[in-house]
């Protein structure tokens, strides 16, 4: 008889220990589900940046672009010939491309996603009017947030390169238009 009481009491003490790393796997399987659904989000609000440009236009951005790049900076603009619709609501929309062969090379040089990063080159800016407030909508990808997640040389080229000259560059932009505005706006009659 104290054989199958013995048998008894190991299968209560397996028994006790399933509810334990069920519990367990659960909880990790919802932590895991919740960080993805977490990172997915982050990713979706954080993968495309926008700055508005209150008092300027579309349309003022797409006249200034071209000229606007310092021949020293290294950057060139051309404007893209896109085949997307136009907004149901009429407003403009003008992609540009922003390249630089300095920051091209590094990516292509990077040794392990040099045969992938060159699709980040040469980085689109879109340049359209907010609906609401009709100001200018410049929006790129963040190449900060993707300097991230690839890591390694690229992390340096898009965070370190890429995104703050863009940045400067666009801004230097809107500075120029509002002083054409400007000037433009005192000699008028």
């Amino acid at each position: 008889m104290e054989p199958l009481n013995e048998q008894k009491t190991a299968q209560k003490r397996s028994r006790k220990k399933n509810p334990v790393l069920a519990a367990f796997l659960l909880g990790a399987i919802a932590g895991a589900a919740a960080m993805f659904c977490v990172g997915f989000l982050y990713l979706r609000h954080n993968l495309i940046v926008s700055y508005e440009f209150p008092g300027l236009t579309a349309d003022d951005f797409d006249d200034a672009f071209e000229n606007a790049m310092p021949e020293e900076s290294g950057w060139k603009a051309s404007r893209e010939a896109c085949s997307l619709p136009l907004p149901s609501d009429g407003r403009a929309l003008f992609n540009w491309k922003l390249c630089n062969r300095a920051h091209a090379r590094g990516l292509m040089d990077d040794p392990d996603h040099g045969l992938v990063l060159p699709a980040l080159i040469p980085c689109t800016v879109s340049i359209t009017d907010d609906p609401d407030s009709g100001h200018a909508v410049v929006s790129r990808l963040n190449t900060s947030l993707l300097g991230v997640i690839y890591g390694g040389n690229a992390r340096k080229v898009l965070r370190s390169g890429i995104a703050p000259e863009q940045e400067a560059l666009v801004s230097l932009l809107a500075d120029g238009i509002r002083k054409e505005k400007a000037q433009r706006k005192e000699t008028e009659p």
